[in-house]
């Protein structure tokens, strides 16, 4: 019998294998695409954030932050002694309107109480920090300009964590799982992301598609942060020359990764030029679309033991945190499995039993 199975090697499969191995258990993780063309992490925009509502959320993108700082150390091997994943620290700015500026003071007092960092801003003073952007219909702004946010490079990050778990003993290989039953195993992990009710009927995480599109402007603004328009649901960020700018659009139950190429002439052109009059003069230069592993109940993941069986654990329904929320996931549930409990972030709230008993605690700021 094995000691540990993970159901899943993509960011959440690798962050917990690494963290599991650490501990001096025996990590098998079973993974059906080693190429992981249709994960959710290689498809995103590799942002990590601190600036959310609920705490556990908070805490979780405080720690991604201090783990990426540190991947140098933590995360190299004889075969890659000098891993990276391309860090661009160039934080966050998030804008509200008038509807959402009551929750989001709720959120700043959390991000008080966590010691985010995180800057507050009247919409109207906006342009005397980020002097590109209309502020017409923002009632509030948050923003970080201390290195505590940004964007990294989702591949390299998974390599290098999968890399690290491996010498420490973790065993990936390739193969399919139909059955949670066919596992035999002292403890079992499912981190199936978008597929996890194939396994777990009872968890309501599905695939929810995201398209992002590729532009270019005449005009070039490197040190912009990652920003989300919560007006609009269109966020963006610079990419290399280019930039990067994700539809507030998203479809259940596709059958394709298609991009929804209409979103850009229809949605997202018009509510970037709004916001930055210089992306008048934008232009499509490419674009993908990608999975989120949707909790339809909350937005919230759902990670810990599930109650129906004596040795299976999960982690899904990140909604697009995933890659951030893994170096804190990973270690939450290596505590939960070694001592029975957590011990650094208390992320209980985010149980399996919330679900089962359609117990919503809802995260609002999702991209």
């Amino acid at each position: 019998m094995d000691d540990v199975v993970i159901i899943g090697g993509g960011i959440i499969g690798a962050a917990s294998a690494y963290f599991l191995s650490k501990e001096g258990r025996k990590v098998k993780v079973i993974e059906r695409d080693p190429t992981y063309k249709n994960a959710s992490f290689p498809l995103s925009l590799g942002g990590f954030r601190r600036q959310f509502f609920q705490t556990e959320n908070i805490l979780l993108g405080k720690f991604a932050r201090e783990f990426i700082f540190q991947i140098p150390e933590l995360l190299k091997t004889a075969k890659n002694p000098n891993p990276t994943a391309s860090m661009v620290p160039n934080g966050y700015l998030l804008m509200f309107g008038p509807e959402h500026a009551d929750e989001q003071y709720k959120a700043l007092e959390n991000h008080k109480a966590c010691e985010a960092g995180t800057k507050n801003i009247k919409g109207s003073e906006l342009s005397k920090i980020f002097p590109y952007i209309n502020n017409e219909g923002i009632e509030t702004a948050t923003f970080t300009d201390n290195k505590s946010e940004g964007w990294i490079d989702p591949f390299m990050f998974h390599s290098a964590l999968k890399s690290k778990a491996i010498e420490l003993g973790a065993e990936f290989i390739k193969g399919e799982v139909k059955n949670i039953s066919e596992i035999k195993a002292k403890t079992i992990i499912s981190a199936a992301g978008c597929w996890t009710k194939e396994l777990l009927n009872d968890i309501p995480v599905v695939p929810q598609k995201h398209t992002v599109f590729r532009v270019k402007c005449p005009k070039h603004i490197p040190e912009m942060p990652l920003t989300g328009d919560l007006t609009t649901g269109v966020y963006w960020r610079p990419e290399g020359k280019e930039y990067l700018a994700g539809s507030p659009n998203s479809v259940f139950d596709a059958t394709d990764l298609e991009p929804a190429w209409n979103d850009f002439e229809e949605l997202v052109w018009p509510a970037l030029a709004k916001r930055i009059p210089a992306f008048e003069e934008l232009k499509l230069t490419g674009g993908w679309a990608g999975y989120y592993d949707c909790n339809k109940l909350d937005n919230n993941a759902v990670v810990g033991k599930h109650p129906k069986y004596d040795n299976v654990y999960m982690a899904s329904g990140f909604t697009g945190r995933g890659l951030m929320q893994a170096p804190g996931i990973g270690r939450a549930l290596t505590e939960l499995i070694t001592t029975g409990s957590y011990q650094t972030i208390d992320i209980s709230d985010f149980a399996v039993e919330r679900v089962l008993d359609n117990n919503a605690r809802p995260e609002p700021y999702v991209l």
